[in-house]
């Protein structure tokens, strides 16, 4: 009756576990149907989803992983056949995960992806940690730490340490414990995944828990593991659908019970209890019959501590039924149950009752033994399997070397032919190149000789426009002069007429008459110089001003350079100071000056 109690409490209390789970679970198998992912990306996550299943439903995760021959490329071949060693071992198929791996090892040198590589080399050191092989396995886990560095890899490299540092703990080498088991915790941390930071809370713990035990007088030690412990519990409180592996919250649940059993008084029971009360319960929802019967060991203990043998028989009986209960033969487990109720039979003084458990035990470990005959005839006949693959994949990877150096060397010798014909042909090249650039150069200096020919023909004719340009402009400036000459007699012919009409008495007319024949003789001597000096002023000006000059402004322009003043030019034109002022302005904007030019100087750069 108490046997069905607590199967029933236990299956009330699995519940919030299993639901918790299952949510990820759909959110992986949700992943799956999204077209945009690759069929990499989407073997990736099968893998995964295997790693969620694994300890609920088995079955369900291997035939995640049965098409792995299948599977698109050497990558995703490579993830399957690594992934399928971990779940047929934990099928008691050790000769199927011995090939699963000889399948992962085949490619492993193909594969790109290095976590591909690395899941290879992880899952095979981890086939070699559970044969007890040791040296192989660190080996490989090393091997596996080069392909998971970097980001993507964190995860799966604290995993790794998590197992390196269980190779050198309980005492073997506590210093390389501690290095990988810090180096899980951080990696860990940096990661932040709930389960991997499960799976770093349970490697340091066990470190610290290893050390207190080579150090009993060390308490802190102590305190230590059990300060790492509790936060892994919280953490599974808090986040218990991202826990994947539940066999490690039941291992850490186990070691805290174990921790008050051991070195805390009777009085710390309740503790004990509570923490083989989570560790029961995890282990009934994950399948992990192992873990649940260690947890009933240790109540049975604290049974006869209370001097309660029935009780004790009693529980030993239903740890015993889960073992008959379970998928997996376990007959060493039950041998080690049987000589428990033996001993709790002989405490009881029935002797009958004893040597009936003595003989059962005896028959389970015969089972156990052949049982362990049969899994190293498998396991030796899985090795030497392996080490043929092994061994055909040296060979095949030094016939592909030689058929690469020999590749190399038809390679060179069609380099070397071709360097050989390249020579010829680039010599060829460089003499008929050299007499092209012969036969330009020749070509170029007849060029050079019609050139300069060409040149003193232009330079002949340069000289002969600027002769005529010179000549007309002459012819120009003598007719700009005798137009000016008649003019000028004209004007004096008025001036005459208007002296003889004036009357005798004006005599201000007549000083204006001779004042302005002064003035006519005296510009003509200066026009005359400036003509003879200045031929090509004029030019310079309407060039300037773009041909915008009048008669009027030029003659403006030659008064301020002969350098007469505002006042003489106004005298001389017989017109007011301010017209002369109005005058130079326009002449300033037809010559584009700026209103802080100086008309003067400008002019005078010009004569």
């Amino acid at each position: 009756m108490l046997r069905e109690l607590i199967t029933i409490s236990l299956l009330l209390i699995i519940s919030p576990f299993t639901f918790a789970q299952q949510g990820y679970i759909d959110s992986l198998e949700a992943k799956l149907k999204r077209e945009e992912l690759s069929d990499y990306e989407k073997t990736v996550i099968r893998c995964k989803l295997t790693r969620a299943l694994f300890e609920t439903n088995l079955e369900k995760a291997i035939q995640l992983t049965n098409n792995a021959a299948d599977a698109p490329g050497a990558d995703a071949k490579a993830w399957l056949y690594a992934t399928r060693i971990h779940l047929l071992v934990q099928r008691k198929d050790k000769p199927g995960a011995y090939a699963a791996m000889d399948s992962a090892m085949r490619y492993v040198n193909t594969a790109k992806d290095p976590i591909a590589k690395g899941m290879v080399w992880f899952r095979s050191g981890w086939l070699d940690l559970i044969d007890n092989e040791n040296d192989e396995a660190v080996t490989k886990f090393l091997k596996a730490l080069d392909y998971f560095k970097g980001k993507d890899g964190i995860a799966y490299s604290a995993i790794t340490c998590h197992y390196l540092a269980s190779i050198y703990s309980y005492g073997t080498d506590p210093a390389r414990q501690g290095e990988y088991a810090r180096r899980s915790y951080t990696l860990a941390l940096q990661n932040g995944e709930a389960d991997v930071l499960n799976t770093g809370y349970y490697t340091i713990g066990q470190y610290y828990y290893d050390l207190f035990k080579l150090n009993p007088k060390q308490q802190p030690l102590l305190d230590t593991a059990l300060s790492f412990y509790r936060q892994a519990i919280d953490l599974n409180k808090r986040d218990p659908a991202h826990i994947l592996v539940k066999s490690n919250t039941a291992g850490i649940a186990l070691n805290l019970a174990n921790i008050y059993f051991q070195h805390y008084p009777v009085s710390y029971r309740d503790s004990v209890y509570h923490y083989l009360d989570l560790a029961e319960n995890v282990t009934s929802a994950s399948g992990l019959t192992e873990i649940l019967v260690n947890c009933y060991g240790m109540r049975s203990e604290y049974e006869l501590l209370n001097n309660n043998p029935a009780e004790a028989e009693l529980i030993l009986l239903t740890a015993l039924a889960r073992t008959e209960t379970s998928p997996i033969k376990m007959p060493l487990t039950q041998s080690r149950i049987y000589n428990a109720l033996a001993r709790v039979a002989e405490k009881q003084g029935d002797t009958k009752k004893a040597l009936g458990y003595m003989k059962s035990f005896v028959a389970a470990n015969e089972k156990a033994f052949n049982q362990e005959k049969i899994n190293n005839t498998q396991r030796i006949e899985a090795r030497y399997r392996a080490a043929q693959q092994q061994q055909k994949i040296v060979l095949l990877e030094q016939e592909a070397a030689f058929r690469g150096k020999r590749n190399l060397l038809y390679i060179g010798l069609g380099i070397a032919g071709f360097l050989a014909l390249t020579l010829l042909l680039v010599s060829y090249n460089y003499r008929l190149k050299a007499s092209i650039r012969k036969q330009a150069l020749i070509d170029k200096e007849k060029e050079e000789v019609i050139l300069k020919v060409k040149l003193k023909e232009a330079e002949a004719n340069q000289l002969i426009t600027e002769q005529t340009l010179l000549r007309e402009r002459q012819e120009r400036l003598e007719k700009e002069l005798l137009a000016e000459q008649l003019q000028k007699q004209e004007k004096n012919q008025l001036m005459e007429m208007l002296a003889d009409k004036s009357t005798a008495g004006n005599d201000q007319i007549k000083k204006l008459l001779k004042r302005q024949q002064q003035l006519d003789e005296e510009y003509e001597g200066h026009k005359t110089d400036f003509v003879e000096v200045h031929a090509a002023f004029f030019e310079q000006l309407q060039q300037h001003a773009g041909d915008s000059l009048t008669r009027l402004d030029m003659k403006y322009c030659s008064y301020i350079l002969m350098g007469l003043s505002n006042k003489e030019i106004s005298n001389r034109l017989n017109i007011e100071a301010k017209s002369i002022r109005m005058a130079r302005y326009r002449i300033k904007q037809k010559l584009g000056l700026g209103k802080d030019d100086n008309l003067d100087n400008f002019i005078r750069t010009l004569g």
